[in-house]
């Protein structure tokens, strides 16, 4: 993280001066991973502070991140012993599955799972 001293922002803790520095990787919402976010750090208790303009900018990057994310909400259903979920058509369509086509299901630590076509 580069750093440089602000004069005028302390550490309400420690009321050591703030360094101003860059998160490599900060989420402002839970799932909204943001990149090269300036953030002003105490040098003593390492304790995080952002001012307002940089929760407007984090704010506005966020809300950008969700408009080009690509999700769908479906509800499981059964068929036979099996539980189901249906490919939405534009993701389908998005990328290439057809009626038939094999994929591949792939668990992705218990959080979940990932489907891959082959």
């Amino acid at each position: 993280m580069a750093k440089k001293i602000v004069e005028g922002i302390s550490c309400a803790k420690c009321n050591k001066e703030m360094i101003l520095g860059t998160l490599s990787k900060y989420e402002f919402e839970e799932g909204y991973p943001l990149h090269n976010v300036q953030v002003f750090q105490c040098p003593k208790c390492n304790k995080n502070f952002f001012t307002e303009s940089q929760a407007n900018e984090m704010e506005v990057r966020t809300s950008e991140l969700k408009e080009y994310t690509f999700g769908f909400e479906r509800k499981v259903t059964i068929s036979g012993k099996s539980l189901v979920v249906g490919i939405p058509s534009e993701l389908a369509d998005h990328l290439q599955i057809k009626k038939g086509q094999k994929v591949r299901v792939i668990p992705i630590a218990k959080d979940g799972f990932m489907v891959k076509k082959q």
